[in-house]
């Protein structure tokens, strides 16, 4: 396969790539509102990426009105790899956070280290492609899970992508359980779309979004300071390094999350061995 035009045509060829290897396909109304294209210009720029791939299989699925992955398909080089893609994801997310337009925009591209890269679990990419899907289109998921005690088969519909404590969580309501469960990513060793087609009981089992989520929507204030045991230039450099006021740091969560968040901050100290904050307990 080989792109040989210009940069940009490149870059788009490479949106198209991505689209068809972790969302299920495009159709050529999304490629227009994605490139703020025409829908003429769009049209043709999928038939160029066609014909640049003339040796794989790019299909039309009516049902469906979208461009999808057929028996040929390959993945291009342009694909990002599994935990290259969900770091996307997440920096998607912190660019929201900080883009005050959409013509906001770096005025200097600066170059940085990430080393929290090495050593990060990295979850299986056909688990990640069907927990997209389920997100994206309100699939249920038939998956067997890893817990801590045992290893079981569950339903569940996806509801959103949790990052915290440098792993990747998928929160979602689990149809075993009936209950809201988290689930991590690399856990999840198995995982199909379940057809609800082929069951006898297809009216009881129906996606579940997370609007009943109540610990996602049950507001927290978490308290920690910096434990006294620690010697005085450590507490002075926690200081330093988190909004502390007062002596004491104050994070807003939700119910879902508060573990995570006390997980994290109960983390040992790696020279003195003691945890680095003491959560202050309510009275």
């Amino acid at each position: 396969m080989g792109y040989k035009k210009g940069t940009k045509l490149r870059a788009r060829f490479a949106l198209l790539d991505h689209q068809l290897e972790w969302y299920d396909g495009f159709n050529v109304m999304h490629v227009a509102d994605q490139l703020n294209l025409t829908r003429q210009n769009a049209s043709l720029l999928v038939q160029q990426y066609k014909e640049a791939r003339p040796d794989e299989t790019i299909e039309y699925d009516k049902s469906e009105k979208r461009y999808i992955t057929g028996p040929g398909y390959k993945k291009s080089p342009s694909t990002l790899e599994t935990q290259l893609f969900l770091d996307l994801i997440r920096g998607q997310e912190l660019i929201r956070r900080y883009r005050f337009s959409e013509e906001w925009d770096p005025m200097e591209e600066i170059y940085f280290l990430d080393l929290d890269k090495y050593g990060s679990p990295n979850p299986e990419k056909n688990i990640v492609k069907l927990v997209m899907l389920g997100l994206t289109k309100k699939r249920i998921l038939k998956i067997r899970y890893q817990s801590r005690r045992k290893d079981s088969e569950r339903l569940i519909s996806p509801n959103r992508l949790v990052y915290v404590v440098d792993r990747y969580h998928l929160r979602a309501f689990c149809h075993t359980s009936s209950s809201y469960r988290d689930f991590v990513l690399t856990r999840i060793f198995d995982a199909e779309v379940f057809d609800q087609t082929t069951q006898e009981q297809v009216a009881l089992i129906k996606w579940v979004s997370e609007d009943k989520d109540k610990a996602w929507y049950t507001k927290r204030v978490l308290r920690f300071q910096p434990n006294p045991e620690l010697p005085e230039n450590v507490v002075n450099t926690l200081k330093r390094d988190f909004p502390v006021l007062k002596g004491v740091l104050t994070l807003e969560c939700n119910e879902a999350t508060e573990p995570y968040l006390e997980m994290k901050f109960a983390r040992p100290d790696f020279k003195y061995r003691i945890p680095q904050w003491v959560k202050i307990e309510e009275e």
